[in-house]
């Protein structure tokens, strides 16, 4: 098991006052709301000067050079060949969207449904995207193909490709992992993040950066502080057991690691190494900022790190470096004045910063903004839920469709369909028309509610003709489950001298007793999910000794899927048995 730690943590007791004390629940409640609030309210105010022509593009955006709060405003949308639309005050970006995406596919009992979320909410996210970037988009139209899954999404589409994706598409979207954690939970929490980042982003930069945001996060929640320069190069240093995490998920293991190395080139060990190296240069260039002068000092740090450039500007890592130096600066300061800054900084990126910065701030000072934030009930909801489940207390699911019979949409317009009730978007629910819809060629860019609360500016055909299978519909929410318990340090299950077992040996005198609980084998207490994962290498040991025998391979599968329930431990076991079995013959052809 690898303990992961959040520096300062262990200083937390009654003779450190410098130190705020862990949070009492309600505290934590409130401190989860005004963070989740905070990122909407950063993205939304700094959405509407991202990627703007100088101050006169702003102006011609909102009707004045510079912002200072969310207005009603005018943007192109969907490319060159889109329509100009009329966006209220507050409307956020594919920032806050993809974030409540992640929260849906966190469950109630605190497990990430990385499959529905990579499967269903970034398949679907498309058809209402506000401001997407190109990687995660290609990402996205990727994901939509038969066959490739979570693990598996190594896209190469006009000119973006997932080796390179390194961008803070995957930073800027994974709050919700540690809002729902609580703090026995940091080692999990950093695995969830990992294949949240992974799912789109395969460059170090995108998913070292979302980890180094995620512990950022942490902290600032634990403690009730902004991490200063300090702790950013141990926050860095984490990164070294990335592998290690890493190694030990079946299917990232199993399938990912290689192929990522085969497109890459290069080990991934050493491509982590290569970025906590870069990462640390960063970290040092910025250490010795001038407090007292935040807003030159913000300047410079950009400057330094290549934010001002095309070719960083994006960068996941430096975005994430970005935001928590701002929220250090104006730790003592304005949080408004802190995201206004991100804001008319016109050359870097202006909403991601000031999300990630407002999502930092918000954790320490635990207010709510008073500027307008599109969908804010629905963002509270969904930050009381997570907290709910941080302090373990059961909560309810979304209800997605059955993977099994779901089919991504392969196209924008193809996602809003039919149901009995009107119009419907495949995944999310039936969608009840709010505002005025924007034309553009044979599609319409339409405002419509979503039945849990959230706002989408949905692109549709102009004549919608096709029904949508209630296959592809969610059912009603899913009612709590039990609360999760913390992790504890899995008991090692080694093979037993009496499970080296040759082919003659009698096979029913291991199978008759069920592949739970074989003879002379000690089990875990764990959950079976955990205990499965613990003992693959003794299972892969059974298969191997009884020489691949078939019915030895067909009864261990049966039984994990069975015992399990979790299709990752068989996929992951039959990788492995695949891997041994071909190795093997290797070896005998040489």
């Amino acid at each position: 098991m690898v303990t992961i730690e959040v520096p300062g943590k262990e200083k937390l007791n009654a003779e450190s006052p410098s130190i705020a004390p862990t949070l009492e629940p309600s505290s934590r409640e409130q401190a989860v709301i005004s963070s989740a609030l905070w990122a909407a309210a950063g993205d939304a105010l700094g959405w509407m000067t991202e990627l703007a022509r100088g101050e006169s593009g702003v102006a011609h955006r909102t009707g004045s050079a510079t912002v200072t709060a969310p207005v009603n405003w005018q943007r192109m949308i969907g490319g060159r060949a889109g329509p100009r639309v009329d966006l209220p005050a507050g409307t956020y970006s594919d920032d806050t969207q993809l974030r409540l995406a992640v929260c849906r596919a966190i469950r109630g009992d605190g497990e990430f449904d990385v499959e529905a979320f990579a499967k269903v909410e970034v398949t679907v996210w498309p058809s209402y995207a506000l401001g997407a970037g190109l990687g995660t988009k290609a990402a996205a139209s990727n994901l939509s193909r038969r066959g490739v899954n979570w693990f598996s999404n190594f896209f190469e589409s006009g000119g973006q490709n997932y080796i390179s994706g390194g961008g803070n598409g995957a930073a800027m979207r994974i709050q919700p992992h540690i809002w729902a954690a609580g703090a026995d939970f940091i080692e999990p929490m950093i695995g969830n993040v990992l294949r949240d980042a992974l799912v789109t982003h395969g460059h170090p930069h995108g998913f070292c950066g979302a980890v180094f945001h995620a512990l950022c996060m942490a902290h600032a929640l634990e403690h009730r502080s902004v991490p200063g320069p300090s702790d950013w190069p141990l926050f860095v240093e984490r990164l070294s057991v990335l592998p290690e995490l890493i190694a030990a998920d079946p299917q990232l293991a199993a399938f990912w690691q290689s192929a990522w190395e085969n497109s890459a080139g290069r080990s991934l060990v050493s491509a982590i190494e290569t970025m906590r190296s870069e990462a640390l240069q960063d970290v040092y260039a910025v250490q010795r900022i001038n407090e007292a002068d935040a807003e030159r000092s913000y300047r410079m740090l950009l400057e330094r790190t290549g934010c001002l450039t095309q070719r960083f500007r994006g960068s996941g890592f430096k975005t994430a470096l970005a935001a928590v130096a701002l929220a250090w600066l104006y730790r003592d300061r304005s949080i408004e004045d802190a995201l206004i800054l991100a804001a008319n900084e016109l050359e870097s990126d202006t909403d991601t910063i000031a999300t990630m910065a407002g999502a930092l701030m918000g954790c320490v000072r635990g207010s709510e903004p008073q500027w307008a934030v599109q969908d804010r009930d629905y963002i509270v909801q969904e930050a009381r839920r997570l907290a709910a489940i941080a302090s373990g207390r059961p909560q309810d699911s979304f209800a997605y469709p059955d993977l099994g019979h779901w089919s991504p949409p392969t196209r924008q317009t193809a996602s809003v369909g039919l149901s009995d009730s009107g119009f419907a978007l495949a995944g999310l629910g039936p969608l009840n028309p709010s505002g005025p819809d924007y034309a553009a060629g044979d599609a319409l860019w339409q405002w419509f509610a979503l039945p849990f609360g959230q706002t989408v500016l949905a692109k549709r055909r102009k004549v919608v003709n096709d029904r949508l299978d209630p296959s592809q519909l969610p059912g009603d929410r899913q009612r709590p489950v039990s609360a999760r318990k913390p992790p504890t340090r899995p008991a090692p299950v080694t093979p037993p001298a009496s499970a080296s077992i040759s082919a003659k040996d009698s096979q029913a005198n291991l199978f008759d007793q069920g592949v739970s609980q074989p003879a002379r084998r000690h089990e875990p207490s764990e959950p079976a999910a955990r205990a499965a994962r613990s003992g693959l290498d003794y299972w892969t040991d059974v298969v191997i000794h009884n020489e691949f025998d078939d019915l030895t391979i067909g009864r261990v599968f049966n039984r994990l899927l069975e015992e399990t329930g979790s299709a990752d431990i068989a996929v992951a076991f039959a990788a492995i048995i695949a891997k041994a079995k071909l190795a093997r013959g290797r070896r005998r052809r040489d």
